[in-house]
């Protein structure tokens, strides 16, 4: 292998040490490993003597791919930008999560360090639910503490559904950045009839004195997004692609929202997810006599490892939203360890979740937000038709057709490829290795 290139822009890293943000030299080959790194990085940096340093986050939040040819090694944030090049989808692998991967020309050799935690080494881990939800809310809060410190003269955005996850990290976004806005999805029914996340996300902004940015569009619409979700997303299950869908349409309207400001500074827009995962809050959904979103049989601990396991995969929110241009952050990642040291017995629990919110923002969210009943963004609510689920449905979006549809978008003519490239919910990755590397950018 005789060069290294990385195709179009990797996403925005938000790599943070318990204090700080990593900046680029402290993802560089000559740092320090960085042992700490909790939240987003997908990095490629070159130091001295060419020599190069990958790096993905231990959650697998930001996404790395990469394809080897004619003695070049070829980086990619997004899959399509290779098959785009003419390389096969059965070729690509990913840089495998919690990586270090140096890489040394003169040496003719590639070097993996893992960083990736699953929270048996935990500090927390012998504490009480108490002392872990106080915790989970100090580093999300310090999380956010940084990047409003890193960024100070960012646009910022949250995305809010009213459900507790959403509605957390509104509360604390909000003690870091004073001109947060809140935005909402909602499909545009007859008669004007609004969702139930509409509503609740409504009532919460007025609450918490939040100005509120509806993104509201008609089915049609939504559905214009699917190749976006399909190629952003990297994911072609129906649940991905329909949560994709949804932040589709917020994307679309925050872009809309802040065209022709000054973008100097990324326009930020914090989202709820990951919290689900690190508490197994997951249940299939039923539509017309159907049922989706189904799941494996399995307890709740059991079913966390297989869930967070599977952030490696599907780039539902951050790959979505920068493809307009907008950063996309997941503060409940720099809690990943305190949050997978709540006890196996605790999250068996069918409240798990709104206990630990009370004891994390019992006084910063009114009491109506933790008694609701969970709504998907993808349903919207029980009452309302299904939403974006019942929508995709009716249309005639249903899996198979969003699984031929992603093939088709990468070049694919065999089905099975699509099963090779995502195996029991990861991506098929590989660390690369090399026999003297030079440097190039595309």
């Amino acid at each position: 292998m005789s060069s290294l290139r990385v195709l179009g822009e990797l996403d925005r890293t938000f790599a943070w040490d318990g204090v700080r943000m990593y900046e680029d030299a402290d993802l560089g080959p000559d740092a320090e490993l960085p042992l700490e790194l909790r939240g987003a990085a997908a990095t490629a940096h070159m130091g001295d003597s060419e020599r190069w340093r990958l790096v993905r986050d231990p959650l697998g939040v930001n996404k790395l791919f990469w394809v080897e040819a004619a003695g070049t090694l070829y980086l990619a944030a997004r899959p399509w930008r290779l098959t785009q090049e003419g390389y096969d989808l059965d070729a690509i692998r990913a840089i495998p999560r919690g990586s270090v991967i140096d890489l040394h020309p003169a040496e003719g050799s590639s070097l993996k360090h893992d960083i990736a935690r699953d929270g048996s080494g935990s500090p927390y881990r012998d504490v009480g639910v108490g002392a872990i939800a106080r915790r989970i809310r100090s580093e999300v809060s310090g999380f956010l503490a940084a990047i409003a410190s890193a960024h100070s003269g960012a646009r910022a955005f949250v995305c809010l559904s009213g459900g507790l996850d959403s509605s957390g990290i509104a509360a604390l976004a909000q003690e870091h950045f004073p001109g947060l806005v809140a935005v909402s999805f909602d499909l545009d029914r007859h008669r004007g009839q609004a969702s139930e996340d509409r509503l609740a996300a409504g009532r919460l902004a007025r609450d918490l004195g939040l100005p509120l940015l509806e993104a509201t569009v008609s089915g049609q619409q939504l559905l214009e997004h699917v190749d976006t979700a399909l190629l952003e997303g990297i994911d072609w299950r129906d649940f991905n692609v329909h949560a994709a869908l949804v932040n589709a349409a917020l994307g679309e309207a925050i872009a809309d929202a802040v065209r022709g400001e000054d973008k100097r500074e990324p326009v930020l827009v914090f989202t709820g997810d990951l919290a689900n995962e690190f508490l197994a809050d997951y249940e299939p959904e039923r539509y017309r006599g159907s049922t989706y979103y189904g799941l494996p049989k399995l307890a709740k601990p059991a079913l966390r490892r297989i869930l967070v396991r599977g952030l490696d995969t599907s780039h539902r929110e951050i790959g979505v939203f920068a493809a307009w241009g907008l950063a996309a952050v997941q503060p409940y990642a720099a809690a990943a360890d305190a949050y997978l040291a709540l006890p196996d017995a605790f999250i068996s629990s069918p409240d798990c979740k709104a206990l630990l919110c009370r004891e994390m923002l019992g006084e910063r969210l009114p009491g109506y937000v933790f008694s609701r009943r969970k709504a998907r963004a993808q349903v919207g609510g029980p009452d309302v038709g299904g939403g974006v689920l019942g929508l995709c449905v009716d249309r005639g979006f249903d899996a198979a057709k969003l699984k031929r549809r992603f093939a088709e978008l990468h070049g694919v003519s065999d089905l099975s490829s699509l099963d090779r490239f995502i195996r029991t919910g990861v991506y098929r990755s590989a660390v690369p290795s090399i026999m003297g590397v030079t440097s190039g950018r595309a």
